[in-house]
C-alpha cells in the first residue's frame, strides 16, 4: 500500500507543477504581448522625432532634394549605413559638397524623415 501512495503523491507532484508551469507561462505571454502592442502603437502614433549624426557626404541630387550620406548608427532608427535623405530646403545642399564630414540633424515620422540642418566638420 506504500507504494501507491508514493506513486499518487509523485503523480499529484508532476500534476500541480506543471499546472503552475503552464499558468505562469501564460500570464508572462500575456504580458508581453501587452508590451508588443503598446510598442506598436508608439512606433506608429506618428510622433515626430530628432536625430543629430555625424557622417559624410558622397553625392547630392539638386533636382530631387536629395543628400547621399554615409552616417553612424541613428539610435532607435537605424544602424550606419549609406542612404539619401530628403532635405528640408534647398540651402542645405548649397552648404556641402561631395567628401565633406558633416554633423547633420533630422526630424520626421519615421521612415519619412528629412535633413533640416548640416554643417561641416573637422576630424
Amino acid at each position: 500500500m506504500r507504494a501507491w501512495k508514493a506513486v499518487v503523491l509523485f503523480n499529484l507532484a508532476l500534476v500541480v507543477g506543471a499546472g503552475w508551469g503552464y499558468a505562469f507561462w501564460g500570464v508572462r505571454a500575456a504580458r508581453l504581448e501587452r508590451e508588443l502592442a503598446a510598442a506598436r502603437a508608439t512606433a506608429l502614433s506618428g510622433v515626430e522625432r530628432e536625430w543629430t549624426v555625424e557622417g559624410v557626404v558622397r553625392a547630392i541630387f539638386p533636382e530631387l532634394n536629395v543628400l547621399v550620406i554615409t552616417h553612424g548608427e541613428i539610435n532607435e532608427f537605424m544602424p550606419a549605413m549609406t542612404m539619401g535623405f530628403r532635405v528640408a530646403s534647398p540651402k542645405i545642399q548649397e552648404a556641402v559638397s561631395v567628401g565633406d564630414a558633416v554633423r547633420f540633424t533630422v526630424r520626421g515620422v519615421p521612415p519619412n524623415v528629412a535633413v533640416i540642418a548640416i554643417q561641416k566638420i573637422t576630424r
